[in-house]
């Protein structure tokens, strides 16, 4: 029998795996959870609830997409072809309330979380108190998938010394330009109209750190070496939407991380991005490590998640 985890408020607490050599391979699309749920729960306020924090819009994109893909099924349809799914959130009416989860339950890789309740009323509850952590370990499980399957680029040590910042870029990404002060990576396939992109770059030290300030000299920086095609253009924030801030400091850096839209000016392209800025007060430096993305009429909630990938593992370097 498997032993379950009970999850702590506000505590993100993993069981260990169970390795078992036998389990089948985890099956579903990336970000896709199976919901195991009465209909009648599923159409009425536990669902309401559930759409709500896991199925909320996704953060800086300029249109709305899910957190994840939601697929709902009754505890009596829940057989093979879903138990093996890479996410698993069962509901279930029992004699005890409870909140568990488990990892490798039914497949290799899996996250499966249990919820059992004894009514209505206390189902909801455990829903408002316990979503949003559900939500964040499922996260954190898509990406760990991803880092396991990205392979780093393996050249790029006198980028990171000139920077005196590391970022992990997977090796698909090749060089567009490297100056002094700015280097730019990109990966555009040529059968798919896609480009995803990386900028590492240095501000001078003196810019105000907050958010509009930041992105007055992200501009700046962009005017001189991201020209668009026209004449004339190119890549600038998007004024038009208010972007998402995380602020973080630490004891000699402080940390804001801005998700936005850019566009082309005077052009007629655009997309999201996110960028770190990491102030240094050690060696008066401030650095910027971006990622963004352009697929016109496309989700980028999937895209964007593997570039949050390399700006998350951005940090600064110690110089030796």
């Amino acid at each position: 029998m498997k032993a379950f985890f009970p999850l702590l408020p506000l505590l993100f607490l993993f069981s260990c795996s169970n390795n078992t050599p036998t389990l089948p391979s985890s099956t579903g699309a990336i970000n896709e959870v199976v919901i195991v749920m009465d209909e009648y729960l599923w159409q009425g306020a536990a669902g309401d609830s559930i759409r709500a924090t896991l199925g909320a819009d996704v953060s800086g994109l300029a249109w709305q997409e899910p957190i994840f893909d939601l697929v709902q099924v009754p505890k009596k349809a829940f057989s093979r072809i879903f138990q093996t799914h890479r996410n698993v959130i069962l509901f279930e009416k029992t004699s005890k309330a409870n909140v568990g989860h488990q990892l490798n339950m039914y497949s290799q890789a899996q996250y499966y979380a249990e919820v059992t309740y004894t009514n209505t009323s206390e189902l909801l509850e455990l829903i408002h108190q316990y979503a949003d952590v559900l939500t964040h370990q499922i996260q954190k499980k898509e990406q760990a998938r991803l880092q396991k399957r990205i392979a780093l680029a393996k050249e790029l040590d006198g980028i990171y010394q000139k920077h005196g910042t590391y970022a992990p870029v997977p090796k698909r990404f090749s060089m567009v330009l490297d100056t002094t002060n700015f280097s730019w990576l990109e990966y555009s396939p040529k059968k798919n109209e896609i480009i995803e992109g990386v900028f590492i770059y240095t501000l001078p030290f003196e810019t105000i750190f907050s958010t509009f300030p930041l992105l007055k000299a992200r501009d700046s920086v962009l005017q001189l070496y991201v020209p668009g095609e026209l004449e004339g253009s190119y890549m600038a924030t998007e004024a038009q939407y208010s972007p998402w801030v995380r602020y973080e400091e630490g004891d000699s850096n402080i940390v804001l991380e801005i998700k936005s839209q850019w566009k082309m000016q005077n052009a007629f392209m655009g997309g999201p991005f996110v960028s770190k800025f990491l102030l240094d007060s050690a060696s008066q430096s401030i650095t910027v490590v971006e990622a963004f993305l352009f697929n016109p009429g496309k989700n980028k909630r999937d895209h964007m998640q593997q570039l949050q990938l390399i700006v998350d593992g951005a940090k600064k370097q110690i110089s030796n």
